[in-house]
């Protein structure tokens, strides 16, 4: 007959039982975090940001292409990659490009339709109006798990498309635009209606060096630098659309449009500023921390 165990015995199996409970989900968190950094890609949702950013600026260009049109002037903002977070273990980035249409008062839908049906036909471009027609929904799948999307009210005259490339892995990336070609005669016809001094004129981001201007006016056909940038995207037909952009100086409160060509037509103006198309040109002036910006945006046109 065997031995009545000890008063201390049972819990000491316990506890012993706890540690090896507690090893082994040490140990399996472990491997989980180890996988989830080494582990190579097994699904194409986790194709890295290198790979992204491509297919992200196809898409960009293509949106450029579908938005243009008389009726509403155009805006191209900068390629922003940023971090993200794919899981609580894993960094990652993200690439996003917004392009801002300005249209007329009442033209948001027609504006928005005009977009989803110059796309191409595989995004699978469609609008939804929300809220008994009051709120706009746009959305597109340009392939490569780049999304294009947009929100918007059905009264408002700036709207916002952005492709927007999802959370990818972390990767060397190529973030450089097309050349921008040279800036229009607008912009520096716009500068001067505002009675601002364009400065030297030297080579705006991926543009030639031009001749040298006249001083303190920049000459026609002349990338400007200084406090102004240039955006491009290259056009699915060939060709880059490019918006540039200028400090347009001090902006007095009670200042209406200024620089607006006679055969022009104002497609929005307000208090935060104003945009119209000149030729084949969008011009749009903002009002930003006390002083004018001027964006000038071009069609899709040979480099």
């Amino acid at each position: 007959m065997s031995a009545p165990a000890t008063g201390d015995s049972r819990p000491r199996r316990r506890l012993r039982a706890v540690a090896v409970v507690t090893v082994w989900v040490v140990a399996l968190l472990a491997l989980s975090l180890w996988s989830a950094r080494r582990d190579p890609p097994t699904v194409a949702e986790q194709r890295d940001i290198g790979h992204a950013v491509p297919e992200l600026r196809r898409a960009t260009g293509a949106l450029f292409a579908a938005a243009d049109g008389e009726r509403w002037a155009l805006r191209l903002g900068e390629l922003r990659i940023e971090e993200c977070s794919i899981n609580p273990a894993w960094a990652g980035r993200v690439a996003t490009r917004d392009l801002t249409l300005i249209v007329p008062e009442g033209d948001a839908r027609a504006a928005l339709d005009a977009v989803a049906a110059g796309l191409p036909a595989d995004y699978r471009a469609s609008v939804i109006a929300l809220r008994g027609g009051t709120r706009l929904s746009f959305y597109a799948d340009a392939g490569s798990f780049i999304a294009i999307d947009a929100e918007a009210n059905a009264a408002d005259q700036v709207l916002t498309l952005r492709a927007d490339s999802g959370c990818r892995p972390a990767a060397a990336t190529d973030a450089a635009d097309p050349p921008a070609g040279l800036a229009p005669g607008s912009l520096g016809e716009t500068l001067e209606a505002l009675g601002a001094d364009p400065g030297t004129v030297s080579a705006a981001p991926g543009s030639p060096t031009p001749g040298s201007p006249a001083p303190g006016r920049p000459a026609p056909g002349s990338p400007v630098s200084g406090d102004s940038g240039a955006y491009a995207v290259a056009c699915p037909g060939g060709g880059a659309g490019a918006t540039f952009t200028a400090d347009g100086g001090v902006a007095e409160d009670g200042d209406g449009p200024a620089g607006v060509p006679d055969d022009a037509e104002l497609i929005w103006s307000d208090a935060g500023g104003w945009a119209y198309r000149t030729g084949v040109d969008s011009v749009v002036v903002t009002a930003q921390g006390g002083r004018y910006q001027v964006s000038v945006t071009t069609d899709c046109r040979a480099g």
